[in-house]
């Protein structure tokens, strides 16, 4: 028999990101990839995310090192 593909629980993948960020572990992919859609973060993504991200962590875009 083949099995079906089984997508993770909404409520557990939010509650193990909710814990990840308190812990300051920040995960590397979006929440898209835990439904089978990777999206790296950092690999391209809006200015207005960008922002976001700086009003977040505090840090300009031009402070930030270039990605390698």
């Amino acid at each position: 028999k083949e099995e079906a593909r089984r997508r993770p629980d909404p409520a557990l993948v939010l509650t193990i990101n909710a814990a990840r960020q308190r812990s300051g572990c920040v995960p590397l992919i979006s929440r898209r990839a835990a439904f089978g859609k990777p999206m790296l973060l950092g690999s391209g993504g809006s200015m207005v995310a960008k922002l976001k991200l700086n009003g977040i962590d505090g840090r300009s875009l031009l402070e930030m090192e270039p990605a390698a």
